[in-house]
């Protein structure tokens, strides 16, 4: 009687011993992918969400970089509105693309203002540069600022003054066209400062020899000739 219930109890331990690695087994086989692989594809799926996002946040940083750049000035406007002036409104801090195609005449021609009051610039090919020609056909003249080359065909003595310079590096070209200012003093071409300037150190400078010409630019505080 003993030995058969020890071997029932045995049994029974077996038995359920069974059932509980069944069990087991069944637990942890289907519930893998839930417990294991569902939780690790949610986690890195996200992180690809998070990475294309931080991805489109860099590339609309260096866009609206880009923008900023190409937009300048424009960029920044003045806070202080200026009568009904397009480029300075007050309810915004940027200038969209659309105002910038809007207002780009009106900013081109404030560039070129700015840039008509600075010395130099302009043509840099001779080739398409034209100069101020003027042609003295008496036997006086006064040399203007806008003057830039002046022709003498005045067959006599002629009398040039130059005017007082108006900037560092001011050029004029005077030059004997009709070919005879070698002809004797009644065919000089004399060239006189304005005041007390001077020519070189003297009060004049005489172009003598046909066909001739003299530089004269504006140095320091006296005429050179070149």
């Amino acid at each position: 009687m003993k030995q058969y219930d020890l071997n029932d109890f045995f049994s029974f331990v077996n038995e359920e011993k069974e059932k509980n690695q069944k069990e087991l087994e069944s637990l942890i086989s289907g519930s893998f992918d839930d417990l294991f692989l569902k939780p690790l594809q949610e986690q890195k799926n996200p992180k690809k969400k998070r990475k294309i996002q931080k991805n489109k946040s860099v590339e609309n940083i260096q866009e609206s970089t880009l923008i900023e750049k190409s937009l300048g000035l424009l960029s920044e406007p003045s806070d202080k509105k200026i009568q009904t002036d397009p480029i300075t409104p007050l309810n915004q801090n940027f200038a969209t693309l659309d105002d910038l195609q809007k207002q780009y005449k009106i900013f081109l021609a404030r560039i070129q203002q700015q840039l008509s009051t600075l010395g130099g610039g302009g043509e840099t090919n001779l080739t398409f540069m034209d100069v101020p020609i003027t042609s003295v056909t008496s036997e006086s003249y006064t040399v203007t600022p806008q003057d830039y080359y002046i022709g003498v065909r005045y067959a006599g003595a002629v009398t040039i003054t130059l005017p007082y310079a108006d900037r560092e590096g001011k050029i004029f070209v005077i030059k004997d066209e009709l070919g005879e200012a070698s002809k004797g003093t009644n065919r000089y071409i004399t060239v006189l400062p304005s005041g007390s300037d001077l020519i070189d150190g003297r009060d004049r400078a005489i172009l003598a020899y046909d066909y001739g010409s003299l530089t004269f630019i504006w140095k320091g505080n006296s005429w050179r000739v070149i």
